[in-house]
């Protein structure tokens, strides 16, 4: 059946984008709707619940001028001197808000348990404590490292504890049993945890060096709920799991802002370390206290696998680089991108590197990664999955949603990653048997591998589903020790579905697909464009089955297919990566309506509109990744927002 857009659709292009321009689109909430599971409107909603309350504390505190604040500092309208009391006396006093002046030193670990407490820095000295008047980029320092423990140690389950801290960096401290996570360690804690401006820096351990979270698991599991705004999880080193964040359990964790994990070291998982169930949601959005100018996960290495992150049995990441909205609210701004950058995985050796930037391990229960408005650049694999790498029962899905994005064009940009010190698979994704890739309204570009250049995916059970994606200038001949066999492999079995999406000027070596013939590996191509002659044929000599239809492509004499149109796809600008089609395209009207999950093309617009300037040829899609509008007399008459 051939979908049809409403009539009252309203999104609009504007042409030719260079790369990387910020750019903000305009789009219809109505259609892309659609596009949204309920499991991920369930999510979003459960997540900005929270953040309401969140900013209501928020708006609490900054006004609270109630009885039971206790200051301490190092100046006489203090309420105790930090010189002669420890913090962890002012919290067993009993306070219900502690504001800690900037002024003081405080050389302590410390201990919350079943007890609810606002720990408040960024004052100057207790005079601006005692009037409320807080500098939003003055970050108290509280040092760990008197004891081999925590620097903030959160426990009891006696009852919902309500834990807040604001303003403050937490450094010096050590993860060592039985107290696990360097900077802030939640161990079986029943807690609503909110940080709002905490930097979790230089901490040490062997788990979750700048955080660790163990909610438990079965009888024994906790309700652990982390609420955070300008979150900076920096520089901490771990021998075993989670560089930055180690979290073990059904734990809920929701950052906001310019949150930041980075320059985080770890065996296992540099930058995060997701296991048994925890979850942990990012959003981004830059506000006038905002303390960094980045979000997501940068500059983590690990020595094994999963160099940003690493999910394990049940874990989910979502990374929202758009604003996401339900019915009440909504949360994010889609101004800034959410990043998967430089992230290594394999930095020792002797272990495995898999995973650049993200690793989903092999798992009894479902991993998932989920993103929008990504920016996922130059992460490196010393062996498979540059950008990631997907094992047994791991499912990763980058889409896009209504809305904004940080770049209308290329609101997904899977750019510059690599796989492989001396033979790697997959430069942005390696998808193992019983993995599941799906990608839409996202470019894939520049990435290397020895063998995928952009994609490698082997296994009976491993599927690949790619919608309105475009992959250019991925390879380079060979080059800089790279082999860059084919753009997207497939061998052993596994299973390829293309749809709607544009392959051009890519550098790889032998062609631009390679479908292995052993254990019937499959690859359907329906309603695309691949211009690619500088990758060769578009099959290799020997391939496994093939279903393709409605394609303009640069070759016909390896493969066999309905409705080929050989001949170049006259994109818009094809030089600066402008893949949308010109007025004169042969792949416009050209396809029939086939089987789609997002009914939208990469600058979120319906597909199906009939230019009539053109004489359909199966029907009124346009064959690629772009659903031309260059032809629509409205558009052209300046409705564009």
């Amino acid at each position: 059946m051939i979908f049809r857009p409403p009539l009252n659709i309203c999104l609009s292009k504007s042409g030719s984008v260079p790369r990387l321009v910020v750019i903000l689109a305009s789009v219809c909430w109505s259609l892309m709707a659609q596009a949204m599971p309920a499991q991920l409107k369930s999510k979003v909603s459960h997540d900005i619940s929270r953040f309401k309350a969140f900013e209501i504390q928020t708006e609490a505190v900054k006004f609270n001028h109630l009885g039971g604040i206790i200051t301490i500092g190092a100046d006489v309208a203090c309420d105790f001197d930090s010189a002669v009391v420890s913090l962890q006396t002012v919290i067993d006093s009993g306070a219900t808000e502690i504001r800690v002046a900037s002024n003081g030193s405080y050389l302590n670990n410390l201990t919350i348990e079943n007890q609810s407490v606002v720990i408040r820095g960024g004052f100057a000295d207790c005079v601006a404590a005692d009037a409320n008047l807080q500098t939003f980029d003055d970050l108290t320092v509280i040092d760990g490292s008197a004891n081999a423990a925590p620097v903030v140690y959160i426990t009891g389950t006696e009852f919902v504890q309500q834990v807040r801290l604001e303003n403050l960096v937490l450094t010096g401290g050590t993860s060592v049993f039985p107290k696990f996570g360097g900077g802030l360690s939640l161990d079986l804690a029943t807690v609503n945890l909110q940080l709002l401006r905490v930097n979790i820096y230089e901490n040490t351990g062997s788990a979750g060096a700048g955080i660790r979270i163990d909610a438990g698991q079965g009888d024994n599991s906790v309700d652990t709920q982390v609420m955070g705004r300008e979150v900076l999880i920096l520089s901490n080193e771990s021998s075993g799991f989670g560089g930055g964040l180690d979290c073990i359990g059904s734990a809920e964790i929701v950052l906001t802002g310019m949150s930041l994990i980075g320059n985080n070291q770890a065996n296992t998982g540099g930058g995060v370390l997701l296991r048994h169930g925890c979850s942990l949601s990012m959003y981004s959005e830059i506000y006038s206290d905002s303390i960094s100018f980045l979000t997501g996960i940068f500059n983590n290495q690990s020595l094994s696998n999963g160099g940003g992150a690493y999910l394990f049995n049940g874990a989910e990441l979502y990374l929202f680089g758009q604003k996401m909205c339900d019915e009440t609210a909504c949360i994010g701004s889609g101004q800034i991108p959410i990043l998967v950058r430089d992230n290594e995985a394999g930095t020792s050796l002797s272990a495995d590197g898999n995973g650049g930037g993200l690793y989903l391990a092999q798992s009894g229960n479902p991993n998932l990664f989920y993103a929008n408005g990504l920016l996922m650049l130059e992460n490196i694999a010393r062996e498979n999955g540059g950008g990631g790498y997907l094992d047994l029962n791991g499912q990763v899905i980058v889409e896009r949603q209504a809305g904004a994005c940080w770049n209308k064009d290329r609101c997904n940009l899977i750019i510059g990653n690599q796989s492989g010190t001396n033979v790697g698979f997959g430069g942005a994704f390696y998808v193992a048997n019983g993995g599941d890739l799906k990608l839409s309204q996202s470019y894939l570009e520049e990435n290397r591998a020895d063998f995928g250049t952009a994609i490698s995916v082997s296994g009976e059970t491993a599927i690949v589903a790619l919608e309105g994606v475009v992959m250019d200038d991925n390879g380079d001949d060979g080059g800089d020790g790279f082999s860059d066999f084919s753009v997207v492999r497939a061998d052993s079995g596994a299973t390829v579905s293309i749809t709607h999406s544009t392959f051009a000027d890519n550098n790889a070596v032998g062609s631009v697909f390679s479908v292995d013939s052993a254990l019937s590996s499959s690859l359907s191509l329906m309603a695309s464009v691949v211009s690619d002659s500088s990758s060769g044929n578009v099959f290799g000599p020997v391939s496994g089955t093939l279903s393709i239809e409605c394609l303009v492509t640069h070759e016909h004499s390896s493969f066999n297919g309905e409705n080929v149109v050989v001949g170049l796809p006259s994109f818009v600008n094809r030089s600066i990566g402008d893949f949308h089609l010109g007025s004169d395209s042969p792949a416009i009207d050209l396809c029939a309506g086939f089987s789609m999950v997002y009914p939208i093309d990469l600058d979120a617009e319906p597909r199906g509109w009939d230019d009539p300037n053109h004489v359909n040829i199966d029907g009124v899609f346009d064959a690629g990744a772009d659903e031309s509008y260059v032809n629509d007399v409205i558009f052209k008459n300046n409705f564009e927002l």
